[in-house]
């Protein structure tokens, strides 16, 4: 092989190797730092205030005025309305924070097809004024942080025609619970 074809492989095999390493060249960068400053989480939390209450009304006995009932030996009936009225402080602290009060569902047991034709119903005011609802509960947004808000769950057995299977039947109130979710 003379020189010149050694002198041509060998500048052939640089070309591979600088073409193999391409992504391996100083490129030029530059960066600067951004005062971004802190980020911080808000919270959502509830906590019961006082001794809740429970009352029944029915229109066709009492007209639906509300009387005072001891919930774990109350008998319901077709046409009553149990409502039960506790007090809890919402924590509520976030921008564009928005939550659902309600009653939790899941902590309700029962038998028969009592519990499916008592569903729950949640109010609640703060002071005088009611909040708003948005069909599955009452909207609690960082406004309300603080506020001790009054908590109405109506367990309407009216609503629905009560059947036969809802007879000897039980739905057990002991675990009841509202939650505070995030919408």
């Amino acid at each position: 092989m003379n020189k010149a074809t050694k002198g041509a492989v060998a500048a052939g095999a640089a070309a591979l190797l600088l073409a193999g390493g391409a992504g391996t060249m100083a490129a030029w960068n530059a960066n600067a730092p951004l005062n971004g400053g802190t980020i911080s989480s808000g919270k959502l939390t509830l906590t019961t205030e006082g001794t809740p209450s429970w009352t029944v009304s029915n229109a066709a006995v009492n007209g639906g005025t509300a009387a005072p009932v001891t919930i774990s030996t109350f008998k319901v009936s077709p046409g009553d309305v149990l409502t039960y009225s506790g007090s809890v402080k919402i924590g509520a602290v976030g921008n564009n924070l928005s939550a659902t009060l309600k009653a939790d569902a899941s902590t309700i047991t029962g038998t028969g097809t009592l519990k499916a034709e008592m569903a729950p119903v949640t109010t609640a005011t703060v002071g005088a004024t009611p909040l708003p609802t948005n069909g599955t509960g009452v909207v609690i947004t960082s406004a309300n942080n603080d506020n001790v808000v009054s908590v109405n769950v109506v367990f309407d057995f009216t609503k629905a025609p009560a059947t036969n299977s809802s007879q000897d039947s039980q739905v057990d109130l002991t675990n009841f619970n509202v939650t505070l979710d995030q919408a």
